[in-house]
């Protein structure tokens, strides 16, 4: 049986045809036709198999929120009725001083410039951080607004503005208030880092995944580092 080339060469020693194939344009042309499909498939192959994992990290992430709301919502349900004050053994009714900021408007006189530049030295550590100084070491405890009442449940209870400008402890949801003081805190050490310097870009860069872990990537696993630690410094304060 002769052996065949494209081009219509033909020899019935398929070793001559092979020859004849090394230098034919027609056979040459046609291998790397097949080479470069080839390796487009794989490309396909490759970008088909990454968004799968990029689809199951996000139903992942989807199916733990809604378990977390569940979860909360059961708790709000719990204490729906309850007031929204915390009760006192003296006097019925825990009034917040009135000198203490509301939750989400927190001064920072008390924290330098060189205390921030140290903290985004520690990107993974500096958003905690920052919280921690923020509120544990607020002169006068004028920043302590915020606390867990019951570490088995997942609520925690921050200072807002009452009736008749009166200031009171509420109810919120433990997520709720995890995902506020990362965005807040996070945003403000944005601000004040510098792309220029290696400490401000190297921050900067970290914040950069956990944004796309917020988005799916790592299925989540940074962002939720960032919430953890968060709340073990709240746990502590």
């Amino acid at each position: 049986m002769s052996s065949l080339c494209i081009c219509g060469y033909t020899s019935a020693k398929p070793a001559t045809v092979r020859r004849h194939q090394k230098v034919c344009k027609q056979h040459l042309v046609n291998e790397a036709l097949r080479s470069s499909v080839s390796d487009i498939t794989q490309q396909e192959r490759q970008q088909e198999r990454q968004q799968e994992r990029h689809i199951a990290a996000l139903e992942a992430r989807l199916e733990e929120k809604d378990r977390q709301i569940a979860q909360q919502a059961e708790e709000i349900k719990l204490l729906i009725k309850r007031p929204r004050t915390v009760n006192n053994t003296t006097n019925n009714r825990y009034v917040v001083e009135q000198h203490i900021n509301v939750f989400g408007k927190e001064s920072i006189e008390h924290i330098s410039p060189e205390q921030i530049q140290a903290l985004l030295a520690d990107p993974a550590n500096a958003v905690p951080q920052f919280i921690k100084l923020k509120h544990r070491r607020s002169p006068g405890g004028v920043n302590q607004n915020l606390r867990i009442p019951n570490q088995k449940r997942a609520i925690y209870q921050v200072v807002v503005s009452g009736e008749d400008e009166d200031k009171e402890w509420e109810n919120k949801a433990k997520g709720e208030v995890l995902e506020q003081l990362y965005d807040d805190n996070s945003g403000h050490l944005e601000a004040e880092a510098d792309e220029e310097t290696r400490v401000g870009s190297r921050f900067l860069d970290h914040q950069e995944k956990v944004k796309a872990s917020v988005d799916g990537e790592d299925g989540g696993r940074r962002y939720k580092e960032q919430l953890d630690k968060i709340h073990s410094v709240v746990t502590n304060m």
